[in-house]
């Protein structure tokens, strides 16, 4: 009787280190959208007063300062006949996989959050102004946004996330 004993233990334990470990994880996935809807909020904000603020004539090395960016990434020119159709089936494939990863994983679809609003964002410039509205401009020439910063940090996170489970996956199945 003694070994039922301990196998019973053994499994209350198990259980209560899994159920603090659900606990820990729950909250993760909706911390990625929280974060994800107040950058969004942030970069219109920020926009809008770089819009009323205007150009600095004389930036410097960094500078808040307006900067209309018509191209793609770093002021690449595309026509709008070619970055409108290219820039929906990217859209909708993001969603795709933010849809998807709603029912099989929030932490992604959290990560997969961050970058659809930072893209939305830039969007909403490229509809509303014919351009993105960079803000942040490093010695004069290079300019970003926080929609930017939350398309890279949302890529970079996705990558990282998906190695260490990857990883994780690989490591259960050796054992």
């Amino acid at each position: 009787m003694a070994a039922h004993g301990d196998l019973r233990a053994a499994e209350a334990q198990y259980r209560s280190k899994a159920l603090a470990t659900d606990k820990k994880m729950a909250n993760g996935p909706w911390l990625w959208f929280a974060v994800a809807v107040l950058l969004f909020i942030l970069d219109r904000f920020l926009k809008e007063i770089a819009i009323a603020r205007g150009a600095d004539p004389a930036p410097g090395i960094a500078a808040f300062s307006l900067f209309r960016n018509t191209g793609i990434a770093f002021s690449l020119p595309l026509p709008p006949a070619v970055f409108w159709p290219a820039a929906a089936v990217i859209f909708a494939v993001l969603l795709g996989f933010f849809a998807r990863s709603l029912t099989r994983d929030l932490m992604r679809a959290g990560m997969l959050a961050l970058i659809i609003l930072g893209a939305a964002s830039n969007l909403i410039d490229r509809f509303l102004y014919a351009s993105i509205i960079d803000y942040l401009l490093f010695f004069g020439r290079s300019a970003v946004n926080v929609a930017d910063g939350m398309i890279v940090a949302g890529l970079v996170a996705l990558y990282a996330f998906g190695t260490k489970k990857d990883l994780a996956s690989t490591h259960s199945v050796q054992q």
